[in-house]
């Protein structure tokens, strides 16, 4: 399994996005400890290392599919703040 391939397969993952999401809507919550970029970067590492250890593929190394999803979440993340904040915006 090529790199392309594996890029494909986890942009697609709806577990991925589900768990983006989920770090996305419990970020506000967190925010007033933490704050906000340091909140959704350990969501996003959480997500990009928990995924390839609960669901190992054996054609691919760990730290391969962890860089890959580290580069996936970042583009899914920034896609659904991206709905996130327009949602907000038009609610209000």
């Amino acid at each position: 399994m090529g790199l392309i391939d594996i890029f494909i397969t986890q942009i697609g993952d709806p577990l991925r996005i589900l768990l983006l999401a989920a770090v996305i809507g419990l970020q506000p919550r967190l925010e007033d400890r933490l704050g906000k970029i340091p909140t959704l970067a350990a969501g996003l590492v959480l997500v990009a290392l928990l995924i390839p250890l609960l669901l190992p593929n054996g054609n691919v190394w760990f730290i391969v599919a962890a860089l890959i999803g580290l580069v996936t979440n970042a583009i899914q993340m920034g896609v659904l703040l991206g709905i996130w904040t327009l949602v907000r915006r038009f609610k209000h």
